[in-house]
C-alpha cells in the first residue's frame, strides 16, 4: 500500500483471542456443544463454524435457526447466561500453558520492534481473560464484546481499536481464525492475515500457530490484503 507516494508499512498488528492467542476456542465449543445438546441440538462442526466470531446473543440465534418452536426473549436471554456460565466454568482452569505456541512470543517482538499490538474479540470474557493469564500489559488496546455493540462480522471491533490506537485502518494487520473475523476486518478496510480453524477442514493448509510464522511476515506490507 502506498500513500503519498510512499510505501506504509504495518504500524498495529490486532489479534484475535480465541484459537489465536489462546486455546480458549475450545472452551467455546464445548460450552457451546453442551448448550445444543440442552436444547436437542446436535451441533456440527459447519454450524459452529457460522457461529464462531459473533457475540453470544448472535451465536445463538444461528444456533437455534430452523427450530420448530419460537424462543421468547427471556428465554433467549436464559440461554445466553448459561452458555456464559459453561464457559466460565472452563476458563478457570486456563494458565499461561493455555497460551497457543508462538503467542506471547510474537507479541513481545512486535512489541520490541515498535509496532502497536491490540486484541479485537466479540466476546464478552476476553479483557478477563487476559488479566487472568498476566498478558494484559503487552496490549496497547483491548476491545472485547463488553464495548461493542454489534460482533464479527461487523468492522465495529476493529473501527474501535483503530480509534483506540488513533492509527489509519489501513496501517492495521489483523490475525484472524474465524470467517466472520476475517469478513470484519476486510469491511474495516484492514488487511489480514489468516491461521487455520480446527472446524473448517479446508483451512488446513493455512499456518495453525504463530509459531509457525516468520516475524517478518507481520510486517510486511505486501503479504496481506
Amino acid at each position: 500500500m502506498t500513500r503519498g507516494g510512499k510505501i506504509v508499512l504495518i504500524q498495529a498488528v490486532i489479534f484475535n483471542l480465541d484459537g489465536v492467542l489462546v486455546c480458549s476456542d475450545e472452551c467455546h465449543y464445548h460450552a457451546w456443544t453442551q448448550l445444543a445438546y440442552e436444547q436437542g441440538i446436535h451441533l456440527q462442526p459447519e454450524l459452529y463454524l457460522k457461529m464462531v466470531g459473533m457475540k453470544r446473543m448472535d451465536s445463538i440465534r444461528v444456533l437455534l435457526q430452523g427450530r420448530d418452536r419460537t424462543y421468547s426473549a427471556q428465554e433467549m436471554w436464559a440461554l445466553s447466561v448459561r452458555k456464559n456460565d459453561l464457559f466460565n466454568e472452563q476458563i478457570d482452569h486456563l494458565d499461561q500453558e493455555s497460551l497457543l505456541p508462538g503467542a506471547l512470543e510474537t507479541v513481545i517482538a512486535l512489541k520490541n520492534a515498535g509496532i502497536k499490538t491490540a486484541v479485537a474479540s466479540s466476546s464478552e470474557n476476553a479483557a478477563g481473560i487476559l488479566r487472568q493469564l498476566r498478558i494484559d500489559h503487552w496490549f496497547d488496546v483491548v476491545v472485547d464484546g463488553t464495548q461493542i455493540e454489534k460482533g464479527k462480522p461487523d468492522p465495529e471491533v476493529y473501527l474501535t481499536v483503530a480509534r483506540k490506537l488513533s492509527m489509519p485502518t489501513g496501517d492495521c494487520l489483523v490475525v484472524e481464525n474465524t470467517p466472520a473475523g476475517g469478513e470484519g476486518a476486510r469491511l474495516a478496510g484492514m488487511r489480514c492475515m489468516t491461521l487455520a480453524n480446527p472446524y473448517e477442514p479446508n483451512d488446513q493448509h493455512l499456518p495453525s500457530t504463530l509459531a509457525e510464522l516468520d516475524l517478518a511476515l507481520l510486517a510486511d506490507h505486501e503479504k496481506y490484503q
